[in-house]
């Protein structure tokens, strides 16, 4: 077995896990989402998310993905794990959810946004299908007034 699937529980109610999932964006991401964000977010029409627990001893959330579905497209709007949980597929096992729920909501192409030099989420996303089509410049500010392009990327389902 391998060890991403040694724990994986994915729960489709990321409502339940909030005050974690902000926990973890705050430790990952310079610019981070609330809790009132997150659950803001979720009350959108369209919006949805899910989380991955890892069930040893108290489940406690190992990463979540956050996105949402618009007419003919979809959105990811956050993915997140865990620094401890990382290399192990979870990544993959979010966005691979995200992308199946995308499809079934009948959307015609799935988009996100990665900061430039992310390589590890960048090489996940080209796995997974998606392509670069678009830059917005100096679009993600630091802590440190730096900035970062990102890059747009797509997985279109009908070719």
């Amino acid at each position: 077995m391998t060890e991403s699937r040694r724990f994986m529980v994915l729960d489709q109610d990321l409502q339940r896990y909030l005050d974690e999932a902000a926990g973890l964006h705050g430790a990952l991401f310079e610019r981070p989402w609330s809790r009132t964000a997150l659950e803001d977010l979720l009350a959108t029409p369209g919006t949805a998310g899910a989380a991955m627990l890892d069930p040893d001893g108290e489940p406690r959330l190992a990463g979540f993905v956050l996105f949402r579905s618009l007419g003919d497209f979809a959105e990811i709007l956050t993915v997140a794990v865990a620094p401890d949980h990382r290399r192990r597929g979870l990544g993959r096992l979010l966005m691979r959810h995200a992308v199946q729920m995308a499809r079934e909501s009948g959307a015609e192409r799935l988009l996100l946004e990665v900061q430039d030099g992310n390589l590890p989420a960048i090489r996940l996303y080209e796995d997974l299908g998606m392509e670069a089509f678009d830059r917005r410049r100096n679009y993600y500010k630091s802590g440190n007034g730096g900035h970062a392009d990102a890059i747009m990327m797509q997985l279109s389902f009908h070719d």
